[in-house]
């Protein structure tokens, strides 16, 4: 047994870790497996001094980058033709060049105008020549291309000025005549629209056919790209219209719009600039932006409420605020100034990623649904980031940088926990169906429980009051016979027979008083239970108003009572009924005690009890007698140690008080010797307040929360619950939302303006038209997010509903 547990434990070990490590390796492989950061060819080709050596490159199947430092003057356009002045400068391509520095240390600014220069050592060629070809990215912002002193390429309008310049962002493929073997190749580049400036894209430079082959690989996988975009947009938005408390689907679908926009204006296809001309250059570098906004805002809401703290809840608003500035600011600001602002907005981004890493760290250290898929994807996610980094500042390595590569590693497992959770709601509606007809049978079966209940409890009515008229007629009627004698020979009779007289009359008076008022504590049961009026109370105190009442009638007999109380205890429970269990049993102990003796009083802690015991000396009780006691067969009382009489119902009617409290009362007696009582109640002091109209709903889940715990006050409306509020102050309050006379929100509104400011209880509203996830938005419709605590279905349950709400208060 023991070696099979240990096994069965490492097994499950090893399970979970390898769920845990599956997201990783997952991501690692969707990493590895992409082919926008391959390995590109001969990494060790680099410029050195403006020149390129591929004499030794076999451009049958390659294309290489053009990458090393360039010959760079800067605010000056060079002569294509001419010879290479002799003050030169040198500086990286790939990299721009306000983060680079000049021979004397300092940088350059990012609006400007300059020069790139390099020469380029091609190979003989044994075979039939072929055309060479460039493919030249984005370079920021308006340039010319010189191939051996001709102009080849031109983007833009060129210009010194800021006045005259005007951007392009076209990507192009520039065929170059191949007569030569040596390639001299000028840009002329000026800048007054971009924060990056210069060669920042890498040229790549092979065989016309082979420039041609990777243009369209590109091409193509930016359309699919952008078309998968489109479709994972509206799968997202299908997903929110078929199930609308799934919110992040809809989030999910502005984020993939945003990344369609940066897809579509990013990617080194450039697809959307090179559709339109040179005049719409500058609305689609604004429109661009958008979509960094929409990716920001909403994949932002997602992970920073993963982790379901306050905190987070205010980043949200400065997130938002933050989202709608930048927006403004993309659309508005103008041309000069557009650049160096938008810097800023998005380097200060990386504040909020850094926060949703910690939500997300959070939600993963608190077990949140999807958090561990979020985490990785999110850490992913910024890794590729850091790398893309890296690599746009040192070129030279030979891996291209991964671009939107590192979001989709971000937003495609929360697609996936999407898709997941669209799975589980129609897996949950399924078993909601089992469920309900499940509950349907069970509620056939209650009907007829609670129908021969029902009739039990008629049943032990009928006898009881059949009992008490026959025992209250008895001596009522020997009252009667006396007062008959009396007023027969008033005149004859002496002064000490009227004495005794009236002294039977008084007790046949007192017995049938206190036959009433059992009476009256027993029309507090009815065919549903006890009626609770439940507060919260001190045992001691209450001991001590008991004791106090019955010691003139254990005076009498030469009873002590002793007590042994060294706790203070409080509990929750009904103060009257608890005192009428108190005070029978009690009473009974002095009066099957033995003249001259004592009774003892303890209070003590047992565990999760509250043990209260009263013991004495007297004549005892057989098993049987205690068997008897405890079942439902009336029996007759038997007489006092003094010749007391009564009804034989208190103990039952102690045992049907303490089953409504959820508490127990044993008896141990030996014959001869006496008895003990101990009642047992529940000491916690963790008290809910449930407050719903359907008695079936209410009872299931009250007996759940007991299960664990929880002293559960009910109430069937608002009016009732407010009732029970006059009195007490419980732990937490639950309100069903729907309820005839008072619903639950005028029940939270009229609680929090009779409520003391001391009286801060948590509220949890309850509803049969709750989503399953997502009433935080019901919440803030009805003004009601800083009041109530949460929003749940009446649909789960009642165990898994009972989960929620303790998990809540945690």
């Amino acid at each position: 047994m023991i070696l099979r547990v240990f096994f069965s434990s490492i097994q499950k070990y090893f399970s979970d870790l390898l769920i845990f490590c599956s997201y990783p390796l997952i991501l690692i492989f969707i990493l590895l497996g992409t082919t926008s950061c391959r390995f590109d060819a001969y990494p060790t080709l680099l410029a050195k001094d403006g020149v390129l050596d591929v004499q030794n490159v076999d451009f049958s199947g390659e294309t290489i980058n053009l990458t090393g430092k360039w010959e760079f003057y800067w605010n000056e356009f060079l002569d294509p033709r001419g010879e290479s002045p002799e003050h030169k400068s040198y500086l990286k391509v790939g990299v721009p060049w306000f983060s680079q520095e000049n021979e004397d240390g300092e940088g350059y600014p990012s609006f400007g105008f300059g020069t790139y220069r390099l020469t380029v050592l091609l190979p003989e060629s044994t075979y039939e020549k072929e055309s060479y070809a460039l493919l030249v990215p984005v370079l920021h912002s308006a340039y010319r291309i010189y191939a051996n002193g001709e102009l080849v390429a031109e983007n833009g309008t060129l210009a010194k000025t800021a006045e005259k310049h005007r951007p392009s962002f076209h990507s192009k493929i520039i065929p170059l005549k191949s007569d030569s073997k040596k390639l001299d190749l000028v840009v002329h580049i000026s800048n007054f629209s971009h924060k990056y400036a210069g060669i920042h894209g890498l040229i790549r430079f092979g065989k016309l056919q082979n420039i041609i082959h990777t243009w369209n690989v590109n091409f193509t996988v930016s359309w699919i790209i952008m078309i998968f975009m489109i479709f994972l947009a509206i799968y997202h938005a299908l997903v929110y219209f078929i199930n609308r408390s799934e919110r992040n689907a809809l989030r999910m679908a502005f984020v993939y719009l945003g990344i369609l926009i940066l897809s579509s204006t990013l990617i080194e296809t450039r697809i959307l600039f090179n559709l339109f001309s040179d005049d719409y250059c500058i609305p689609l570098f604004r429109f661009s932006r958008v979509g960094f906004v929409l990716v920001l805002y909403f994949g932002g809401y997602i992970v920073l409420n993963m982790a379901q703290m306050r905190f987070f809840k205010r980043i949200l608003f400065l997130l938002k605020l933050y989202a709608f500035s930048f927006l403004f600011v993309s659309l508005f600001t103008p041309v000069p100034y557009l650049s160096k602002i938008l810097f800023y907005f998005e380097f200060m981004s990386v504040i909020f990623v850094a926060l949703g890493l910690l939500s997300v760290s959070l939600a993963l250290y608190f077990q949140r649904k999807e958090s561990r898929l979020y985490f990785f994807s999110l850490f992913m996610a910024i890794i590729g980031g850091l790398i893309d980094l890296f690599l746009v500042a040192n070129p030279n390595f030979g891996y291209r940088p991964m671009g939107l590569i590192s979001l989709y590693l971000f937003i495609f497992p929360q697609t996936l926990g999407v898709t997941l959770g669209l799975v589980r709601v129609y897996k949950r509606s399924e078993s909601l169906s089992k469920e309900l007809y499940k509950r349907k049978e069970a509620l056939e079966k209650k009907v007829k429980a609670r129908t021969l209940e029902l009739e039990k409890a008629n049943r032990w009515k009928a006898n009881f009051v059949s009992l008490i008229s026959h025992d209250l007629r008895s001596p009522l009627n020997s009252v009667n016979q006396i007062l008959d004698v009396i007023d027969f020979s008033f005149s004859e009779t002496t002064e000490d027979e009227k004495k005794k007289f009236l002294e039977i009359c008084k007790t046949g008076v007192t017995q049938s008083l206190r036959m009433l008022e059992q009476l009256l504590d027993v029309s507090r049961f009815d065919a549903f239970g006890t009626k609770l009026i439940q507060t919260r109370f001190s045992v001691n105190d209450l001991l001590n108003e008991i004791i106090e009442s019955v010691e003139p009638l254990a005076t009498l007999k030469g009873i002590r009572i002793e007590k042994d109380t060294p706790i203070q205890a409080e509990i929750i429970a009904d103060r009257t009924l608890i005192g009428e269990v108190f005070k029978n049993i009690l009473t009974n102990s002095i009066k099957y005690s033995y003249l001259n003796s004592e009774v003892w009083v303890s209070v003590s802690y047992k565990g999760k009890w509250l043990s209260v015991e009263i013991r004495d000396r007297g004549l005892g009780m057989s098993e049987e007698q205690i068997h008897k006691l405890s079942g439902e067969e009336n029996i007759k009382s038997m007489p006092g140690t003094a010749g007391e009489r009564g009804t034989g119902l208190g103990l039952q009617l102690c045992t049907n008080i303490l089953e409504a409290h959820f508490g127990k009362l044993r008896i141990k007696s030996v014959l001869g010797v006496g008895s003990s009582f101990e009642i047992s109640l529940s000491k916690s002091t963790k008290s809910v307040l449930l407050v719903d109209d359907s008695g079936n709903f209410r009872s299931d889940l009250a007996e759940v929360m007991r299960r664990n715990q929880w002293i559960v006050i009910e109430a069937g409306n608002g009016e009732e619950a407010l009732s029970h509020l006059s009195r007490i102050t419980p732990t937490l309050i639950i309100t069903d939302l729907h309820m005839p006379g008072m619903n639950g929100i005028s029940l939270v509104h009229e609680w929090e303006g009779r409520r003391h400011q001391n009286q801060k209880i948590p509220i949890i509203l309850i509803s049969s038209d709750a989503p399953l996830s997502g009433g935080d938005k019901f919440l803030e419709d009805e003004g009601l997010e800083t009041i109530v605590s949460a929003y749940f279905s009446k649909m789960y349950k009642a165990e898994d509903l009972c989960q929620q709400i303790e998990s809540t208060l945690d």
